[in-house]
């Protein structure tokens, strides 16, 4: 089985690095690039035109929002569907407002600093003191670099509303979200979750919404529960 898998905002490839066996012993396995265009609709393009034939789609957060629109271009494409920390929502008037925040504080040279506000938002409450959990956001999102950055926050704010093809989803789809993600709420979750006819929902309890490595094991397994249903 082939996957490939969408990094979030802000985050390379080192991203996934807690689930990267588990995804590699069930087969080939592709970072999708989402550094080089400024729509959601261009990178899902962009994943269709690099990736030959049919996979598996994980996707967290701004990848959660490409892989709907990979669904929405080419559903006979995916064989099964992951989403991790996402939504299938448009953004808020507050979410839009700071992502123009974020933009100025970049395109006035600030990139470092933004890494490190971004990081009390993006665990939950209880791990914003973790020396080491700090050291690792700051290790996953330098690589990908202002520029990109830039382009990313263009795509995310331009956005569909693609709540309407959740009914539309048949393949097999895991929902996976922190209980303490502050950046997208855990009703996006559910909201998903209930209208994917055959999703399965897991909560991860002790995490927010980089819950991949802040719960790594409870990440593993809830990817592996998605690989075995794949496989069934």
């Amino acid at each position: 089985m082939k996957s490939v898998i969408v990094p979030p905002l802000l985050c390379s490839a080192l991203v996934y690095a807690p689930v990267l066996d588990t995804l590699w012993s069930r087969g080939q396995v592709t970072v999708a690039d989402t550094r080089r265009d400024t729509s959601i609709a261009a990178m899902a393009e962009r994943i269709l035109r690099e990736n030959d034939g049919s996979f598996a789609l994980l996707g967290t957060s701004l990848g959660g929002y490409v892989a709907l629109e990979v669904m929405r271009q080419a559903p006979e494409r995916v064989t099964a569907l992951a989403l991790v920390s996402t939504s299938a929502r448009p953004d808020t008037d507050e979410q839009k407002a700071a992502r123009a925040r974020q933009s100025a504080l970049v395109e006035a040279g600030q990139f470092t600093t933004l890494i490190d506000a971004a990081f009390p938002g993006v665990v939950a409450a209880e791990n914003e003191s973790d020396e080491a959990l700090l050291t690792t956001w700051r290790d996953v999102t330098t690589p990908v670099g202002a520029e990109a950055f830039l382009r990313q926050q263009q795509a995310a704010l331009g956005r569909a509303d693609l709540r309407s093809i959740l009914p539309t989803i048949t393949c097999p789809t895991a929902i996976i979200h922190g209980a303490g993600d502050r950046l997208i709420p855990p009703a996006a979750a559910e909201e998903s979750a209930a209208a994917i006819p055959a999703a399965t929902h897991t909560v991860i309890d002790h995490a927010g919404h980089f819950l991949l490595h802040e719960q790594p094991a409870a990440a593993r397994a809830a990817v592996a529960a998605w690989l075995d249903l794949v496989a069934a």
